[in-house]
């Protein structure tokens, strides 16, 4: 059973060197930017997949930790706290965490450390022994240095005269539990304390040290210069909510791409939803917005042309001549939001209505951290056949709060059909965003784009026509290391056309006698090619064996009821290469086991 990996912040200390501001409290406690210090270093263990904490205060002030932090249901986590009833230094520290640690591995961080970089692919790949982070620095006499050999720890020396190198420790290491063996062995310095030094050299003296490297920001936000340096960096690192909302110079430029299809037989139109959404988008309290339409429908002067250049001729039209489908269409719009220097994309249906806060909300979402590459929002049904009702058809059942994933690998939205009563009002991390309406960091989709044979990028799969887009890139954006965000504090309606009728094996075979042949087809296909792309050894036997169980059970119902499907597995075949090759350009920077299965559901 692999060991949990589990955090420790060490919050002691006097602080004098921001006194007076320490006189009544504790360091930790004051004020970077705009929230307290110790949420920065609580920060850095949830992004990395942590939600066991201890904390580690002083006895002076023990209480007001608690009572500022409570149990760590604010933050999704758990807290525990243990107090320092002295300074014995920073390895005594460290050893008053065994109780909590017990078995495990866990991460080290000093409460008053502001970080940028995400640790998660360190943290994911850790195994044991001893891993210290470094930065390099100006003056290296300030700090721990480290002598290296390439990425090879040969020691670490404190605050030295002539330092070996400029790599200073930055207060960050992961250690297994036999740590506590290592710190009973230990004997006290020239100035009675066990050093956290002296500790890693043992690790060092064994072999069992290894070395991380920092490249973003990182704040030792102990003195009143770098605690001021520390909030400036914050500031325009995070933009906060209400400024972006009033100023487009300051606002990232927002992309909203949208797909236009009129059917030549009119059976499907998007011209009909298009005088609300365009009203819907004029109303956004976030200035910073460009819209892109993609028109699919095969007719060059179709509604969709005319009403957009009669009410919103600003928009920008490209034109396909035929139907793209889903995915290389939303990939020509990226193409061109990139052009067009847009910091995030959001891929949006046509058939919908956005409440005003809509677009500041979701750019608030991804701009909280790099580590969040995408976000959407509360998404409830639209009763289109009321929109010129006095509550323009809008309805309290819930359409998709995010994208779930079991362990049998089935995926489906949350809370669909539901009617909302609240229970999906808290901000939390989903598996990944309804393509729907999803906003997405441009600089992520970059990074997770497959180089398709014609060596253009792919952000969606072009090997899905249509269906499941969205689930193939939220779950390589998982892969990648990256984040979603579910965001509570804003609403969109949606005309669904077609949904899910219940969770269960009923409601599966209910929701399936509704959808077209075409589109079970389509859904099948996908299915699969993601599948064959995700799956490998990281994950756990219960999750392997879940999905093949499902396998064999949904393709025996295929085999009985669907066999107009089974031509599907020959054009699987067909796409074997392709597949292939997108499968071995995924980055696959977590181990499921770590990450992946806890955003899995039963």
């Amino acid at each position: 059973m692999p060991k949990k990996m589990k955090g420790v912040i060490l919050a002691g200390g006097s602080g004098t060197r921001l006194y007076p501001n320490t006189k009544v409290t504790n360091k930790h406690l004051l004020p970077v930017y705009n929230q307290p210090m110790i949420y920065y270093p609580i920060q850095t263990l949830l992004k990395a997949g942590i939600k066991d904490i201890l904390i580690l205060p002083g006895k002076d002030h023990a209480g007001d930790f608690a009572k500022l932090l409570g149990s760590g249901r604010d933050f999704n986590a758990n807290f525990t706290f243990k107090i320092q009833d002295h300074a014995g230094g920073l390895a005594y520290a460290v050893g008053l965490a065994e109780e909590f640690v017990a078995d495990d591995n866990f991460v080290v961080i000093f409460g008053d450390n502001l970080l940028e970089d995400n640790l998660i692919k360190d943290i994911q790949e850790f195994e044991s022994g001893a891993k210290i982070f470094l930065k390099q620095v100006g003056d290296p006499q300030r700090f721990g240095v480290a002598e290296l050999d390439g990425d090879k720890v040969l020691g670490i020396e404190e605050k030295p005269e002539k330092p070996k190198s400029n790599w200073a420790s930055i207060g960050v290491y992961i250690y297994d539990s036999k740590v506590f063996s290592y710190i009973k062995t230990m004997k006290p310095s020239a100035r009675g304390e066990l050093e956290i030094t002296d500790l890693n050299n043992l690790y060092i003296r064994d072999k069992k040290m290894q070395a991380g490297f920092v490249k973003g920001f990182w704040f030792d936000a102990g003195t009143h210069e770098s605690l001021v340096d520390a909030a400036f960096a914050i500031k325009n690192f995070n933009k906060p909510l209400e400024p972006l909302k009033l100023e487009n110079k300051i606002a990232p430029k927002v992309v909203i791409g949208g797909i236009l299809y009129d059917s030549r037989d009119g059976s499907y139109r998007t011209s009909k939803y298009l005088p609300y959404f365009i009203d819907s988008i004029k109303k956004q309290d976030y200035g910073n917005i460009e819209l892109i339409f993609m028109d699919n429908s095969e007719l060059a002067d179709n509604d969709n042309v005319k009403f957009i250049k009669a009410n919103y001729p600003e928009a920008k039209i490209l034109r396909s001549g035929e139907n793209l489908g889903f995915a290389r269409a939303f990939n020509l719009l990226i193409t061109q939001a990139r052009k067009n220097a847009a910091s995030y994309f959001l891929a949006s249906n046509i058939d919908m209505i956005y409440e005003p806060n809509v677009v500041s909300e979701l750019v608030n979402s991804v701009m909280k951290t790099p580590q969040i590459a995408s976000a959407t929002c509360k998404i409830k049904r639209w009763d289109f056949s009321e929109r010129d009702s006095e509550g323009k058809g809008k309805t309290n059942f819930i359409d998709t709060v995010g994208i779930n994933i079991t362990k049998e690998h089935r995926f489906m939205d949350r809370g669909q059909g539901d009617i909302d009563h609240g229970q999906f009002d808290r901000e939390e991390e989903i598996f990944g965003a309804s393509g729907a309406a999803a906003i997405y960091r441009l600089s992520a989709l970059d990074d997770v784009a497959f180089i398709n044979e014609d060596g253009r990028k792919e952000y969606f799969d072009e090997l899905m026509f249509m269906y499941k887009e969205d689930v193939d890139l939220a779950y390589r954006l998982e892969w990648a290391g990256y984040k979603c965000l579910y965001n509570p504090n804003a609403v969109i309606y949606h005309d669904r056309a077609i949904s899910s009728r219940g969770r269960g094996i009923i409601g599966i075979i209910k929701g399936r006698l509704g959808k077209k042949e075409k589109y079970k087809e389509w859904s099948w296909l996908n299915h699969h090619i993601i599948l064959q792309k995700m799956l490998d050894s990281s994950y756990s036997k219960p999750v392997i064996l879940k999905t093949i169980w499902y396998e064999i059970k949904s393709n025996l119902f295929v085999l009985v009821f669907e066999r107009h499907i089974l031509k599907q597995v020959w054009q699987l075949f067909k796409l074997r290469k392709q597949i292939k090759s997108r499968r071995g350009q995924i980055k696959r920077r977590i181990k499921a086991k770590n990450h992946l299965e806890k955003l899995m559901s039963e």
